[in-house]
This record gives structure tokens, C-alpha cells and sequence, in this order.
């Protein structure tokens, strides 16, 4: 895996993985491909999107476009940062972005790169394993964890939130 300085951003991480190509289609490995796991700065938290039902906070673990991360907020087009509440998100968080940022109004991505997303999404394959289950495991293999209903990277809680232990199912 790529440290985050290696990214261009001190706490960022790619949402593909190695076993991406064994679980998932070509498509969903490619959209995975295209985002970035970050943690929200106090710049992120100052240009978030108004209307939000709840305010992101520092260190707050959104999904971004790796094409748009190195431009201003302000310059960035529709769809191109998620905040998703719970690790299970993480999946219709990309296709959302998917949807409204990389098919139609992302100004950085190439238009061959924009043609081969369309192209694969039209080809509807499947693969058995690869759905919400896998994305949220993948989001515990880059050490997110859910607090709050907000997404934190294990290492860079704030302080006052902690981890609830997960209570263990009874057998019936």
C-alpha cells in the first residue's frame, strides 16, 4: 500500500486494494481505482458543503476524487467529496460519485479514463463477493472505524470519541 505522503496529502490512502481484481468486477475496481480514503482538515471542514445534516469534523474520514484532490474546494465540481456515516456507506458513497462527478462533471479526469468507466459500467458484470460486505472490510483493512455515525482512521480519533466494543450476537 502507498504511504500517505507518497499521495500528495499527509493523511490519505487509496480505497483499492490488492485483492480489489479477485472480488470485484473490472468496473468497480476501476471507480475504486479513481478515490481516495482522507481524513478532513480544518480547510475541508471550512469548505464543506452547506445543508449537511450533521457537520464534519476534524480528522473526519471522507472519500475524495483523486483527480480533484489537489484543487481548491471551490474549484472542485459537483460530487467529488463524501463524507459516508457508517463503513457499509463507503459503497453507495462511490457509486454516487460515480453517478454525479466522474461520468458527467469532473473537470481533471481524462476522457478516455471517463469512456472506460462508462463503457464497463454498461457491461454489468458481477462478481459473487464483491458487494457492500466487501467494501466495508475494506474499510476496516485501511483502519476506519465507526464512531458516532461518522468515519475516523483508528489512529486519529479525536479525543472524547472512543470505540464502543461490539457487543456479541446471541445464538438463538
Amino acid at each position: 500500500a502507498a504511504r500517505p505522503s507518497e499521495l500528495g496529502c499527509s493523511e490519505c490512502v487509496p480505497l483499492s486494494l490488492s485483492t480489489d481484481r479477485a472480488n470485484l468486477s473490472d468496473y468497480q475496481c476501476l471507480i475504486r481505482e479513481q478515490i481516495d480514503l482522507f481524513a478532513a482538515t480544518q480547510a475541508d471542514i471550512d469548505s464543506s458543503a452547506q445543508g449537511r445534516n450533521r457537520p464534519i469534523v476534524l480528522h473526519q474520514v471522507g472519500i475524495r476524487c483523486r483527480h480533484c484532490a489537489t484543487l481548491p474546494s471551490s474549484r472542485r465540481s459537483r460530487g467529488s467529496v463524501y463524507y459516508p456515516a457508517k463503513l457499509s456507506g463507503l459503497y453507495q458513497a462511490a457509486q454516487n460519485m460515480t453517478l454525479n462527478h466522474f461520468t458527467t462533471s469532473c473537470q481533471t479526469m481524462s476522457q478516455p479514463l471517463r469512456e472506460e468507466i462508462l463503457r464497463l459500467k454498461k457491461r454489468k458484470s458481477y462478481v459473487l463477493g464483491g458487494g457492500k460486505g466487501y467494501w466495508a472490510r475494506g474499510g476496516q483493512i485501511r483502519k476506519i472505524v465507526e464512531i458516532e455515525d461518522r468515519l475516523f482512521f483508528r489512529d486519529h480519533i479525536p479525543e472524547g470519541l472512543k470505540i464502543k466494543p461490539r457487543r456479541a450476537k446471541m445464538a438463538s
